[in-house]
C-alpha cells in the first residue's frame, strides 16, 4: 500500500493521519505521530487532570503558582497575544459560560447565575511571574484545547518532515496539515461542510504543503429573535457574540490559520470580512445569514 493510516481521539476530537508507505515506513512515522500525540495530551490536555491546564485549574484560587518550562510558557504566550489581538474577547476561562447554555445555544441560567459566572471569567485573573502561573480566583477554569490541537498538528508535521516523510495528512477535527501531494502526485483534498440553500453541501479545497483551520460551526448556530448566532460567547456579558458562524483559514502553519480564524470569528460581522480581506491569506467565512464569503468559498456557476 502506498498509504499507512490510522484514526484516533486526542484533545477530544476525532484524528487522522495518514503517511507514506512506499519505502514501508508508514507504521513508525505512525507510531512516532502517536508518541508526540500522547506527550502533548498528558501535557496539556484539559481532559488530563494530572496535565499542566488540569492543575491549574485545580489549584485555582489558592496562591500555588505551576511552573512552566520553554514549551509551555510560549503557549501561554501565543494565548496572551490572540486575548491582545482579540481586544480581550479570545479568553479561554470564558469555557466556564458553556455551563450557562444547553446543548442547543440557548440560555438556562438566570441573571444572577450568569453574572456570578461571569466573575470567574477574565484572562487578567491568570497571574503570571517567574514562579509560573496561577489561576486567583477559586472556581475558574482555562481550557486551551483549541490552542493546543493546532500546534499539535503543526508538532506532528514537524516529526514527520523530520524522518523524511515526503507525503502526510495530519487531520484533528478542523484542524489540518500536509506534508507535500499524496504519492503518485494527486493532490490532499480536504471536505468543508458549508450551506446551500436549505442543506448542507461539501467543498473540497487543495491542501498541498499547507495547513488550514477552521473556528465556528454554522450547523450548530443558535437562533435568537429569527436571528443566527454562533456558540461563541462574550467574556464580557456571557452572551453569544454576533459575528461570523464558521472562518476558514489557509496558511503555512496550523497556529497561524488557528489564530486568524480564532480573531475574525470573534468581530463584528462587517470588521470580521473586512479584517480577512486585509490578512492577505486564502480564506472563507459563513456570515448570520448563512451566506459565504471569501476567496475559499464555492464559486457560483456560470451560465
Amino acid at each position: 500500500m502506498d498509504l499507512a493510516e490510522i484514526r484516533l481521539q486526542a484533545f477530544g476530537r476525532s484524528c487522522r493521519l495518514v503517511v507514506d508507505n512506499t519505502q514501508g515506513q508508514g507504521q513508525n512515522l505512525l507510531a512516532l505521530c502517536q508518541e508526540e500525540l500522547s506527550r502533548l495530551e498528558l501535557k496539556f490536555s484539559s481532559y488530563e487532570p494530572q496535565s499542566l491546564i488540569g492543575r491549574l485549574n485545580e489549584c485555582a484560587g489558592t496562591g500555588v503558582f505551576l511552573e512552566l518550562d520553554a514549551e509551555s510558557a510560549s503557549l501561554f504566550d501565543f494565548v496572551h497575544a490572540l486575548w491582545a489581538r482579540s481586544n480581550h474577547l479570545f479568553d479561554p476561562t470564558s469555557v466556564i459560560l458553556k455551563n450557562c447554555y444547553d446543548d442547543k445555544g440557548r440560555l438556562r441560567a438566570s441573571s444572577e447565575q450568569l453574572q456570578a459566572i461571569l466573575r470567574l471569567v477574565g484572562m487578567k485573573h491568570l497571574e503570571r511571574t517567574e514562579a509560573g502561573v496561577h489561576l486567583s480566583r477559586k472556581g475558574m477554569l482555562i481550557d486551551l484545547n483549541s490552542c493546543v490541537r493546532p500546534y499539535a498538528v503543526d508538532s506532528l508535521r514537524k516529526v514527520l518532515v523530520s524522518n523524511n516523510a515526503r507525503h502526510a495528512l495530519i487531520e484533528m477535527d478542523h484542524d489540518i496539515a500536509t506534508v507535500g501531494k499524496q504519492p503518485g502526485g494527486a493532490n490532499w483534498l480536504v471536505g468543508v461542510r458549508l450551506p446551500k440553500g436549505s442543506s448542507v453541501a461539501i467543498s473540497r479545497l487543495k491542501l498541498n504543503d499547507l495547513s488550514y483551520a477552521m473556528r465556528g460551526d454554522f450547523e450548530r448556530a443558535t437562533v435568537r429573535d429569527n436571528e443566527h448566532f454562533g456558540r461563541a460567547l462574550s467574556p464580557v456579558d456571557g452572551q453569544p457574540v454576533p459575528g461570523l458562524l464558521s472562518v476558514g483559514i489557509r496558511a503555512e502553519s496550523c497556529l497561524t490559520a488557528c489564530s486568524a480564524a480564532c480573531i475574525a470569528r470573534l468581530k463584528t460581522e462587517t470588521a470580521g470580512l473586512k479584517w480577512l480581506e486585509s490578512l492577505g491569506l486564502p480564506w472563507l467565512a459563513i456570515d448570520r445569514n448563512l451566506q459565504c464569503h471569501g476567496p475559499l468559498s464555492p464559486q457560483p456557476a456560470h451560465a
